[in-house]
């Protein structure tokens, strides 16, 4: 029997964006199937876009990336998790790729290749440059000691693994920490898959800085396990994102 599948999308204030990673993600579903929009305290149009176009949307008061996953993966009804951000856009195979790993029942949790966009081809080539490499250390890692990184908003995984890990923790890097507690039980095996693409939004580096996001806030800040609520919204607008949205008529 087939498994079914649960998309869990965290939002805060994201109506330019909602439609777009909910209109790839819809026709991959097979019956049963659903797509579950947190709302984490949104006062725009999200909730009401993500209604019309069939998702639950489920409040969770608790601000942080974290809290909005977990309630949303609390409220699922499917036997697999796939956590999406609401400024990714899945690759037209993505759901297919992520079933064909899980169909192996030693597979516990798989994840894919983030591609960021830039209406900049220097700025997007610096980004992807730097993701390639990142990929690069994580899939050598991942050869050599059969340890995974989860990757957060590019990922499959089984309910019942998930409950078992308890979630991720409401800290920045909050993907490295729940791969730290995947990798540490032996019975759970991961895998990656390039296939499995997401076009992801380049805002945070437009309002952060590149340099500040990647090693300030990416690494020190996990390391250190720093807490969610530092992160302030993301407001910048990504206008590769935006002029695609405006073509949805929303």
């Amino acid at each position: 029997m087939m498994q079914k599948v649960t998309f869990v999308i965290p939002t805060l204030n994201e109506e330019r964006r909602i439609a777009r990673c909910v209109m790839a993600i819809l026709p991959q579903l097979n019956e049963g199937d659903e797509i579950i929009v947190v709302d984490n305290g949104s006062t725009d149009k999200t909730n009401e876009i993500a209604l019309k176009l069939g998702c639950r949307v489920v409040k969770e008061s608790k601000r942080g990336l974290s809290n909005a996953r977990n309630a949303g993966a609390k409220a699922a009804c499917g036997d697999i998790l796939c956590f999406i951000d609401a400024d990714g856009k899945v690759s037209p195979d993505w759901l297919e790729q992520a079933l064909q790993e899980l169909s192996n029942p030693k597979i516990s949790a798989v994840s894919g290749l983030n591609i960021f966009q830039s209406e900049d081809p220097v700025k997007k080539f610096w980004y992807n440059t730097w993701t390639v490499g990142a990929y690069t250390f994580v899939m050598s890692f991942h050869s050599l000691f059969s340890w995974t990184y989860l990757v957060s908003n590019n990922m499959a995984i089984r309910k019942s693994t998930f409950n078992v890990l308890g979630g991720f923790e409401s800290v920045v890097g909050e993907d490295f920490w729940l791969s730290h507690n995947f990798g540490k039980k032996r019975s759970f095996k991961g895998a990656v898959n390039l296939r499995m693409r997401v076009n992801l939004s380049s805002r945070r580096f437009v309002q952060n800085g590149f340099l500040k996001t990647v090693f300030l806030d990416w690494i020190v800040d996990s390391l250190t396990r720093t807490p969610q609520v530092k992160y302030k919204t993301l407001d910048k607008q990504d206008k590769t994102l935006d002029k695609q949205d405006k073509t949805l008529g929303y």
